[in-house]
């Protein structure tokens, strides 16, 4: 793996600076595969929000993030040319060249974050420049965060050596950097942000950990998290679920659906969970993959109770279910239900309910999509179940299609999250950066 370092001029880590969050975001990811990750950060710095800012990075102990004060602190001027660049600024544009000749030399890749765009930042772009060819192994990857205009003189990205690109969040406006910094396309790599619900919504350990696991939770097209004790699947009407999840994955479309299972202890428990493990599989759905159940999650012994036998925690379930985007709820025998408003609450899921339990439609007020499956007080036997559960699944991921608010938080989800933004993006610049300056 790479060693890495963020270099900044962050005087303190400030929650609601972007930046900030950009780059604890970067850390995140970055550790999350492996890398050895450094901060850079002023050698005025104050620690003030530390404890905040560095609690989720220290859930890797195994692989912490260093923070070391080096960058050299200066009194900042907004510069519009380079030629105004103050005596005292010189001598800090000559201290980062050392600092980063001293300490930067063995990393393999240096991230910056505004320091060779914004005139505030002239200096340090000086001192980056100074030093690059002195550190020819090392790979330089400029974030540049505002879409720049004017062409200021020190914008001149060809001129900071061969191991230097870009780095620009939208493809739209690619051109435009290239030409602004006076070079080519070539000259931009485009990476977008990272938005991850596990750093944006503060997921706890336990969910974090949960979603390593069982990836399609965070990335398959259509996910549903179902609360359900395991002495009420049958009556939760889990395997019509299922058959539905049978169908929309045959129409092309991945699928993740977590049962949130509690009080699965006891022999016949166990039992019955493995009974609606093998439906699972009998319709073609992987279980532990595209049908988990949370219960099964962490066991020493298939069969022992496990660490979640009784159910999961409050805040991870809630967490979790931040995830999906669709809920079905063929329930058969309810008073109230409220694993639906809990789950469209927390997710701004498509709710998808049965129409012969009539306090259904109370409870919802209306919203949402709804089917005949049955009742204790309606009952309802079409003339083939199978055609008709495959009938329910063809329009539901039509209604979800219509549903902009539906598309666009599955989008933002699977798109900008860090293994997406990993794999699809930071990973093939990384590969391809050995051959900067030759064919790429």
């Amino acid at each position: 793996m790479s060693k890495i370092a963020i270099l900044t001029n962050f005087m303190e880590m400030i929650p609601g600076y972007s930046l900030t969050g950009i780059v604890e975001d970067q850390c995140l990811m970055f550790q999350k595969y492996g890398h050895e990750v450094h901060v850079y950060v002023n050698e005025q710095y104050n620690p003030k929000y530390d404890e905040a800012w560095g609690r989720r990075l220290r859930r890797n102990e195994e692989n912490p993030v260093a923070i070391h004060r080096s960058t050299p602190f200066s009194n900042l001027i907004d510069y519009a040319t380079i030629g105004d660049i103050s005596e005292d600024h010189v001598k800090i544009a000559q201290k980062m060249e050392e600092m980063i000749r001293d300490d930067l030399g063995d990393f393999d890749f240096i991230i910056t974050h505004d320091l060779i765009f914004t005139g505030w930042n002239v200096p340090y772009a000086a001192g980056i420049k100074k030093a690059s060819p002195h550190l020819p192994d090392v790979r330089w990857m400029h974030w540049v965060h505002s879409v720049p205009s004017g062409n200021k003189d020190w914008w001149r990205i060809q001129e900071y050596g061969y191991n230097h690109k870009i780095i620009f969040p939208n493809k739209s406006d690619r051109r435009r950097v290239a030409e602004q910094f006076c070079g080519y396309d070539d000259n931009v790599r485009i990476i977008p942000h990272i938005k991850d619900l596990r750093s944006w919504a503060d997921f706890g350990v336990d969910s974090c950990d949960f979603i390593d696991d069982y990836p399609d939770v965070m990335n398959a097209d259509v996910v549903q998290v179902y609360p359900a004790s395991a002495d009420r699947l049958s009556a939760k009407g889990v395997k019509k679920v299922m058959h539905i999840f049978r169908v929309i994955k045959a129409m092309g479309l991945s699928v993740c659906l977590v049962i949130a299972n509690q009080w699965a202890t006891g022999k016949q428990r166990k039992e019955d969970l493995n009974n609606y493990i093998k439906v699972a599989r009998a319709f073609g759905l992987i279980p532990g993959q595209e049908v988990i159940f949370t219960s099964e999650w962490r066991k020493e012994t298939p069969d022992s109770d496990g660490v979640y036998g009784l159910g999961v925690p409050r805040r991870m379930l809630r967490e979790i279910a931040m995830c999906a985007n669709l809920f079905i709820f063929p329930t058969n025998e309810e008073s109230f239900g409220l694993a639906s408003l809990e789950m469209i609450l927390t997710s701004g899921c498509m709710p998808v309910l049965n129409r012969s339990l009539i306090m259904q439609t109370e409870v919802h007020g209306g919203y949402g999509l709804y089917f005949d499956f049955g009742s204790h007080e309606n009952s309802f036997t079409p003339d083939n179940w199978n055609r008709y559960l495959g009938e329910v699944a063809m329009v539901i991921v039509g209604r979800m299609r219509e549903s902009e608010s539906i598309q666009a938080k599955t989008f933002v989800r699977q798109s900008y999250n860090f293994d997406a933004v990993y794999h699809r993006h930071y990973a093939p610049v990384m590969a391809e950066a050995e051959l900067w300056g030759g064919n790429i």
